[in-house]
């Protein structure tokens, strides 16, 4: 996620090993926090950041701390909410990070209900300004011959705003044309797969807690 000035934050899933932003969505003459957590593997765990970054179109590399996720100490605190698409309630894995300090600090992470949507993150001791972000279940890459059971998730190799959740369960064949509307089916292999929208990440903050 990036937070700014004016409580600019914007949270974003990086699907490869590589992130292109658009020089319009930043201020070119601001500074930025970039502050960077693992969703489904490929880094370590807790937080990465990068403080004061500003762009510079002669910058190769970016240059994170980092720390892992901190146990804290004193009374238990929590923050609690409702995760919802369209006013219905979905199903989200919800994070809390702590910001007033001179590094950012991984406080908690939960699953929010999907009858309810409701979610309670807790941790021990911090008082303060938080982001709390939502994510959706991106799933994991198709790959032929992997063998799934109803309600994982499998996501495209090439990006297309969906995901595809498996109603049958069984053996993945190769990589089928992906429908893209939502609810419509599709086989691969012995696998049955209905697609479902994929949404972008949301944050919001920063709560005082």
């Amino acid at each position: 996620m990036l937070s700014g000035p004016e409580a600019l934050v914007r949270a974003i899933v990086v699907r490869d090993d590589s992130l292109l932003l658009a020089l319009s969505g930043l201020d070119q003459s601001l500074s930025y926090k970039i502050i960077a957590s693992r969703v489904d593997g490929g880094f370590q765990p807790g937080l990465w950041w990068i403080d004061d970054f500003v762009y510079d179109p002669g910058q190769l590399n970016l240059v994170f701390s980092s720390r892992g996720q901190s146990a804290g100490s004193g009374h238990q605190q929590t923050f609690t909410g409702l995760t919802t698409v369209n006013k219905s309630p979905v199903s989200r894995t919800v994070m809390a990070i702590a910001i007033d300090g001179d590094e950012p600090v991984f406080l908690a992470q939960t699953q929010s209900s999907e009858t309810t949507g409701q979610y309670t993150l807790q941790w021990q001791g911090y008082t303060g300004q938080i982001l709390v972000t939502a994510l959706d279940d991106y799933g994991v890459p198709h790959v032929a011959g992997a063998t799934h059971g109803v309600g994982e998730r499998v996501h495209p190799a090439t990006p297309n705003g969906f995901v595809y959740q498996i109603s049958v369960a069984g053996q993945l064949g190769m990589e089928p044309v992906w429908p893209t509307s939502a609810g419509a089916l599709v086989m691969s292999g012995s696998c049955q797969l209905v697609a479902v929208p994929f949404y972008r990440p949301k944050t919001v903050g920063p709560v005082v807690v």
